[in-house]
């Protein structure tokens, strides 16, 4: 069977996440998703994998490095992640020691990143994200050549941070049940397809932002951000 399965979903547990997992689950079937990775910054908000609304969550996190963010996926322990930011390789080598596949988050929203050197410690790459393309039209594209190049499993998540996102992007994932061991399975064996459905609206971004600001408080930093979503709000608009 394929399932349909966001492997990269924030929640309101994110600073900038603007849903619960219940509003999030109900979007995701709605949608028709059959499951959703729930990868909150730097923290496992889930620790066991669970059922809403007919949807199946799975627990995930996206570890921050000094180069990029990195989704820790199909964990068997769950330590959120403290202290400086550490290389990618270290990010790379706790997810394994935890038993979960480290797969690069939208590696290529800079379009002049170098990846190459950081390929070999990677189990897979995020190949359509939707939030990807803001700085860089070919974000995708060049994340899919950068997986093919490197062998590496290509992963697809919307990036949500609200309901509203989820399913922009997802994972089309061949195997042989639902279950969080047979999805694992598949993916780990390549069994899986980025599919890009459409990009998130850079208001959409800009909300989340501000969200963010909200929560962590000064005046200064607010009103940056709600220029920032005022800017979003008129590209959106005039399409560029």
């Amino acid at each position: 069977m394929e399932l349909k399965i966001d492997l990269h979903v924030h929640s309101d547990a994110s600073l900038d996440g603007r849903s619960g997992l219940d509003e999030l689950a109900q979007a995701a079937r709605k949608r028709g998703l059959d499951a959703i990775a729930i990868c909150n910054h730097n923290r496992f908000t889930l620790t066991a994998p669970e059922e809403r609304e007919g949807v199946l969550l799975l627990p995930g996190c996206e570890f921050s490095t000094k180069t990029g963010h990195v989704l820790a996926l199909f964990c068997k322990e769950y330590v959120d992640p403290t202290g400086k930011l550490p290389e990618l390789s270290e990010a790379v080598k706790t997810i394994h020691d935890l038993g979960g596949i480290a797969v690069i988050a939208h590696p290529f929203t800079r379009a002049d990143k170098d990846r190459e050197k950081e390929a070999e410690c990677l189990d897979g790459a995020e190949a359509a994200n939707s939030r990807a393309f803001f700085h860089n039209k070919r974000a995708n594209e060049m994340a899919s050549e950068f997986a093919a190049r490197h062998a590496l499993i290509k992963t697809g998540g919307s990036d949500a941070h609200e309901a509203g996102e989820v399913g922009n992007s997802y994972t089309a994932v061949t195997c042989e049940d639902r279950t969080p061991e047979a999805i694992e399975n598949a993916v780990r064996a390549g069994r899986s397809e980025a599919v890009f459905v459409k990009n998130t609206s850079r208001t959409r971004k800009g909300l989340s932002q501000l969200r963010a600001a909200r929560r962590r408080g000064g005046a200064a930093y607010f009103c940056r951000e709600l220029v920032y979503t005022g800017y979003c709000v008129c590209r959106d608009i005039l399409h560029i």
